[in-house]
């Protein structure tokens, strides 16, 4: 079996699906029946902490592959790019205000923000 490697469009169909994915998250009803996403913690950091975090470092390394930015390369393109993902987890957060099943909740925006710088 032939494994090819994903090409530049195959990086950018990921990156935008998982755009609509991570806003697919932020407006979904997850705290329903039985779910306590928000009381489990880890090390005496909630989990939800840990996910908002981890869901953007892969954001950043899509974009990388399917953009080709580097700092090395273009700095000025890399931190356009790193504005669209902070900007991006921002509004993952903020869109959460407006919905009423649904919390904003800085923390969380804390930890978007800084997957977004370490990814």
């Amino acid at each position: 079996m032939v494994i090819k490697k994903m090409t530049v469009m195959g990086y950018r169909k990921v990156l935008w699906i998982y755009i609509a994915i991570i806003f697919i998250l932020a407006v979904l009803n997850i705290n329903g029946a039985g779910i306590v996403l928000n009381n489990t913690h880890i090390l005496s950091i909630r989990l939800d902490y840990l996910v908002h975090f981890a869901i953007f470092i892969p954001l950043m390394w899509l974009v990388c592959n399917a953009y080709g930015v580097s700092f090395k390369l273009n700095v000025g393109k890399a931190v356009l790019w790193v504005v669209f993902g902070l900007v991006l987890a921002w509004l993952s957060e903020g869109v959460q205000y407006f919905i009423p099943y649904r919390a904003f909740n800085i923390n969380d925006l804390v930890a978007n923000t800084i997957g977004v710088l370490l990814g």
